[in-house]
């Protein structure tokens, strides 16, 4: 492939000029047995209408995207602390027996699994994905470099999480300056399921 055609670039998410369902199949990506969980098959059509809203999580407003050729090939999710519990959207999206599905998950099992509570004044990576045919290119370290920019130039503190299982993610993110500050795991049936929480270091 001619890497000069493949020039990569790093641009906010835009309604207009991006497929939206692309944006969604990635987000998915990042998390298929949570997502599968939370919204069963109708996981890319959900997925897509949170991504067009802007009161969620997964809200189009926090999304940047790596695009070759005006194709969306990467994407990362970045959101302020203080709107990771914004769901507003949800009750438009989701019928009522959904919407109570989605609480008692968030209640009973995601507590567990997943810390969801960040300082107010942070920022938190939820979601990062690169499609398959432009993995081992780079494309998902700029897209944490993008983070960690933003986390300098407003001074505020910066999160991810990562599976407890995904060593290769947690080197990768170490690599950057992170580090493990909490482990959030429940085990059951010989499995360990869960996350590590990760920060950037001052300095970083």
């Amino acid at each position: 492939m001619d890497r000069e055609q493949d020039k990569i670039s790093y641009v906010s998410l835009s309604l207009d000029d991006h497929n939206v369902k692309t944006v969604a199949i990635l987000l998915f990506e990042s998390a298929p047995s949570l997502f599968e969980l939370m919204f069963g098959r109708q996981n890319f059509d959900a997925l897509s209408q949170l991504v067009a809203r802007a009161r969620n999580c997964f809200s189009y407003r926090y999304i940047t995207v790596a695009e070759s050729q005006g194709e969306v090939v990467g994407m990362v999710v970045l959101i302020p602390g203080d709107r990771l519990q914004e769901n507003a959207d949800e009750r438009e999206v989701f019928p009522l027996q959904q919407r109570l599905w989605l609480k008692l998950i968030r209640r009973w099992f995601l507590r567990y699994v997943l810390k969801q509570d960040f300082p107010a004044d942070s920022l938190y990576i939820g979601n990062l994905a690169v499609s398959p045919e432009y993995r081992n290119r780079g494309i998902g370290r700029q897209l944490l470099l993008r983070c960690m920019a933003e986390a300098e130039r407003t001074g505020k503190s910066l999160f991810i999480s990562v599976d407890v299982e995904n060593l290769r993610a947690q080197k990768l993110y170490e690599s950057l300056g992170f580090q493990v500050v909490e482990v959030k795991a429940i085990r059951g049936f010989g499995l360990r399921i869960g996350s590590r929480v990760l920060q950037l270091r001052d300095g970083s």
